[in-house]
């Protein structure tokens, strides 16, 4: 025979409801929090060329290889702890004595103004007489800091004129080398 449940045993035991109250409060303030914080966040991208793939030795592709029909400027600007240095596949531009760096470096760093003018006045005598006069290499040392890196991208790229403050594009097609200087 079977017994009803007591009314005692119910007194004791209240139905549990479950509060998400202070869930829907903190997801009212989170969600417009981090819709209005993507505003904020700006992502850098920096176009530019990696050198191919090595080719070894052995290699049959090095046969295939083009050779040069016509005379390249191939300019290429190396970052060293003493300076720029910068030269062509004919020359290397000089600097006031042999063996010293195009542009020293200064006591407060690197002059990034006369790096873009200097490559101004390259541009200016290679305009017309090279197919690869937008191009540029830029080589550093291994011990050389990204941020100077990015720094003599901007100043190869472009120039701001300090006579009729116009932007001047320089070359704005730039590759970078993992060469020994």
């Amino acid at each position: 025979m079977a017994y009803r449940p007591s009314k005692r045993a119910k007194r004791g035991m209240e139905e549990i409801r479950l509060n998400i109250t202070p869930i829907m409060n903190l997801m009212v303030v989170l969600i417009p929090l981090l819709i209005g914080s993507v505003e904020y966040i700006k992502l850098g991208i920096i176009e530019l060329n990696l050198p191919p793939e090595a080719l070894g030795p052995e290699s049959e592709a090095l046969a295939e290889l083009p050779q040069e029909d016509e005379l390249k400027l191939d300019l290429t600007v190396t970052i060293t702890d003493q300076g720029f240095f910068i030269s062509s596949g004919m020359a290397v531009l000089s600097g006031k004595e042999a063996g010293k760096p195009t542009i020293p470096i200064e006591a407060y760093g690197y002059d990034f103004n006369t790096l873009s003018n200097k490559l101004y006045e390259i541009k200016q005598k290679a305009k017309d007489r090279f197919p690869d006069h937008n191009h540029i290499i830029i080589m550093a040392e291994p011990d050389i800091d990204y941020q100077t890196i990015v720094s003599t991208m901007d100043a190869a790229r472009a120039r701001i004129d300090s006579t009729t403050q116009v932007r001047q594009t320089l070359f704005p097609v730039v590759s970078l080398s993992a060469g020994i200087f």
